[in-house]
């Protein structure tokens, strides 16, 4: 676990906040700040480059789905990973943090065994060189914002197969997401080639689609895709179907 990683947990709960931050000196962090809710937090992010937060869901002031927005709306926060210490068992309810971008989130309360998992996946993915396979400029650029938002940071873009396999020539790629519909080499194309390549053939594959069509989906399936996401995309469920491939 790297210890240099500045972690901030917002907790109003003193006896809670206290409680996190023995965890997480238990599995290795040093440099941990702390905030008693979302308004106090922003003070800190505004002085403080914080690599990992950790936030209550229900506290006074500003509560953390707010804190969360505010977040994630703001261009110079809005890629710190982001997990919830929830008690809240309920999927639905956390469903709407990872909608609005919520990387993970941990039911309380929390084992260090349970928050080690958590961030060890989060940093992880610091490390993974994705790669995304899209015509559409504007498509592809979203795609990347959204994994920048959950927490990657090596994401190439290509604009079709041919690019793709041309990129994958002299560089590793731990995952490839690609459209379906693409000029000179397509989705399908592309994952006909890669699976074909002794080289390329265990780079986990997502295809983005907008056939909401099992059977034609089905398809991409049967040639080696491991799953697709029907477009247009969100930060959750791109969080979803890559976690579950990745991790």
């Amino acid at each position: 676990m790297e210890d240099d990683k500045k972690i901030l947990v917002v907790e109003d709960s003193d006896v809670q906040r206290a409680v996190c931050i023995d965890q997480l000196k238990q599995i290795g962090f040093t440099n941990i700040f702390e905030a008693g809710n979302g308004i106090e937090a922003l003070k800190i992010l505004k002085n403080t480059a914080i690599d990992l937060i950790l936030s209550d869901w229900d506290m006074p002031k500003m509560d953390g789905l707010e804190f969360l927005k505010t977040v994630k709306n703001d261009s110079s926060l809005q890629n710190t990973p982001f997990i919830f210490l929830t008690v809240h068992d309920n999927q639905s309810k956390n469903h709407e943090a990872m909608v609005y971008g919520a990387v993970d989130y941990i039911i309380k309360p929390s084992s260090p065994g349970d928050l080690k998992e958590s961030i060890e996946i989060i940093f992880k993915r610091g490390i993974r060189n994705i790669l995304i396979v899209e015509d559409s400029e504007l498509q592809r650029e979203i795609c990347i914002v959204q994994l920048q938002q959950i927490g990657f940071e090596k994401i190439t873009g290509a604009a079709n197969g041919k690019e793709a396999l041309k990129h994958m020539e002299n560089n590793p790629v731990d995952l490839i997401v690609s459209d379906w519909e693409m000029p000179e080499l397509d989705g399908l194309g592309l994952l006909q080639a890669v699976k074909d390549d002794p080289k390329l053939k265990d780079i986990p594959f997502l295809i983005l689609t907008v056939h909401n069509d099992p059977e034609k989906n089905q398809e991409a399936i049967s040639l080696g895709a491991l799953d697709f996401i029907v477009k247009p995309s969100t930060p959750d469920s791109l969080h979803m179907k890559i976690r579950k491939i990745l991790y």
